[in-house]
């Protein structure tokens, strides 16, 4: 009785000496969007402003970078991915742009709260937010802004000439971000 738990022991001992159990490092490129957009000194005196929670389309809510084939089909770059799904990225990085403007002092953007009464309510909801087969970066959304007395503005942005290569995806993210800034531009130019 002894001899078969003694084998089955050794050869446990022995089999798990092939398991490999060194860390692998771990390749995958992370993104951020508007990482790179300077900082506005001095808001003082500009319009206050907060970003709600951005609409994006279903699919993109993850932390995928997503671009459209010649089919229709979705592809993901393999080895990248946003820092955070891009409806919880996009409140700050349109907030960062907006202040890059130096026309609009963002308060606070989703998902915190608003905490002053005296600011407008920018809303932003994403049609396309990827590229196409094409190789063309698409940035359409429709915006909002509410002022604090209750008065709308509203309209609709759509990048024009930002193109990709099809392959880099740090290129592809500074088309995009190139996207927001003229998204942000056409907002603040409204508060």
């Amino acid at each position: 009785m002894k001899a078969p738990v003694l084998y089955i022991i050794s050869l446990a001992v022995l089999l798990s000496g092939c398991v490999n159990l060194k860390p692998k490092a771990d390749h995958t490129q992370i993104f951020t969007l508007a990482a790179d957009v300077p900082v506005a000194a001095d808001l003082e005196g500009q319009p206050m402003v907060y970003v709600t929670r951005v609409e994006v389309p279903g699919f993109l809510e993850d932390t995928r970078i997503l671009y459209r084939l010649a089919n229709g089909e979705l592809e993901s770059f393999a080895g990248a991915r946003w820092t955070d799904a891009l409806d919880e990225a996009l409140p700050r990085a349109i907030a960062m742009h907006l202040q890059s403007t130096s026309r609009a002092n963002v308060r606070a953007y989703y998902p915190w709260s608003n905490t002053t009464r005296e600011a407008a309510k920018v809303a932003v909801q994403f049609e396309r937010f990827s590229a196409n087969a094409a190789g063309q970066v698409e940035v359409v959304a429709q915006w909002q802004i509410e002022s604090p007395d209750g008065q709308t503005k509203q309209g609709r942005y759509i990048a024009t000439g930002l193109q990709w290569d099809g392959s880099e995806v740090a290129s592809y993210v500074a088309q995009l971000n190139s996207g927001l800034a003229g998204l942000a531009e056409t907002i603040a130019r409204e508060l």
